[in-house]
């Protein structure tokens, strides 16, 4: 064999493999996007139910030590999705579900140390709040006293649902479900049927559920 057919033979190899490698980025595209319009579809008539029943949440949101909220209704559930293309072909970017968790309550947090100022911060970036802040100095001195936040106590969740196609895999982030944080989870968008919604929905409801039974890289983060 000749140096000419040996290329050849190589070449040949290569393009058989890119075949098969294109195939199966195929398959898990439409699998995952198959997932994603199942999963839209299912959280739109959802968010409907829900708003009628606005169900009571059990956990217990702790926003710092004196401030602790228990019982919240959940309600103006609305879910949405977006679209983009992805190697030639519209697919979807995300499916949401977002809903409120309303207090109604006016209230005003202090804090004099940058670690409980950053946390407060960041937990009502995490909430969604619009907020009215002000740093107070002495007056005598010009010395830093506290930092001053004043908002009004109504919170937001949301399910965010973020296909990957290329591996056929979904990610489920779940915000301010059970308190202030995020959890995140992986599936093969093969599992993201009924069954795995109707166990989000329950968790969502907050009856016992499933839905993060085998799931991968599963994650917590507090706000």
């Amino acid at each position: 064999m000749g140096y000419l057919d040996d290329l050849k033979r190589q070449a040949d190899e290569a393009r058989a493999k890119q075949t098969v490698d294109s195939a199966a980025l195929e398959r898990n595209s439409l699998v995952a996007d198959s997932a994603c319009q199942t999963a839209a579809r299912y959280l739109a008539s959802l968010a409907q139910q829900l708003n009628v029943l606005q169900p009571v949440s059990k956990a217990v949101f702790r926003f710092d030590a004196r401030n602790v909220f228990r019982d919240l209704k959940l309600s103006h559930f609305r879910a949405d999705s977006r679209m983009r293309r992805h190697r030639g072909a519209e697919v979807f970017d995300h499916v949401n579900l977002a809903f409120d968790l309303r207090t109604g309550k006016r209230i005003t947090v202090s804090k004099d140390f940058p670690p409980e100022i950053a946390k407060v911060e960041a937990r009502l970036a995490q909430c969604g709040i619009e907020f009215h802040s002000e740093a107070l100095y002495d007056t005598e001195d010009g010395r830093f006293l506290e930092k001053r936040y004043e908002f009004v106590a109504d919170f937001h969740g949301a399910v965010r649902i973020v296909p990957d196609h290329d591996s056929g895999w979904i990610q489920f982030q779940v915000v301010n479900l059970e308190g202030f944080e995020t959890v995140t989870v992986q599936f093969p968008a093969f599992e993201v049927g009924t069954s795995r919604l109707d166990d989000l929905a329950r968790w969502i409801v907050g009856q016992p559920n499933g839905f993060l039974r085998d799931g991968q890289a599963l994650r917590r983060v507090e706000a």
